[in-house]
């Protein structure tokens, strides 16, 4: 499971940096169906965008339960705003079951995983990549 970026930052051996961005983002994109967390607004690869529910000028972080698929228009209106400040019962497209889901979210395990030697096997994934796979 990829939790955050540097989880596939720090396999640079099978991907390199841009990938790895690309790899992290598909992966919300995709947990929030290609929707918007705030409107519910159908989003493709290039209306969708990532916002930091917890944003990084008030501290929030690069990690997956802190970062939630947006549509551009909702991003740009919650800015920096905190998201209880914000997506409340005044806001045009608020629903509780969303706020609920994002706050589901934002409850789920961000730790890293780091693999232990004793539970890796190398492999090699084509001519010019070793990988590690969980034994």
């Amino acid at each position: 499971m990829i939790h955050c970026e540097q989880d596939l930052l720090a396999n640079l051996i099978e991907l390199s940096p841009k990938n790895a961005r690309h790899k992290f983002r598909q992966c919300i994109f995709e947990a929030w169906d290609w929707k918007c967390a705030y409107c519910d607004r159908e989003l493709n690869k290039d209306t969708a965008t990532i916002d930091h529910v917890l944003p990084k000028f008030k501290g929030g972080h690069n990690v997956k339960s802190n970062m939630i698929c947006s549509c551009s228009k909702c991003n740009r209106l919650k800015g920096s705003n905190l998201l209880g400040n914000w997506y409340n019962p005044t806001y045009k497209f608020y629903q509780e079951e969303r706020l609920d889901k994002i706050k589901q979210w934002m409850d789920q395990d961000s730790s890293i995983k780091i693999l232990s030697p004793d539970n890796v096997t190398p492999h090699i994934t084509n001519d010019f990549y070793i990988g590690w796979v969980a034994s």
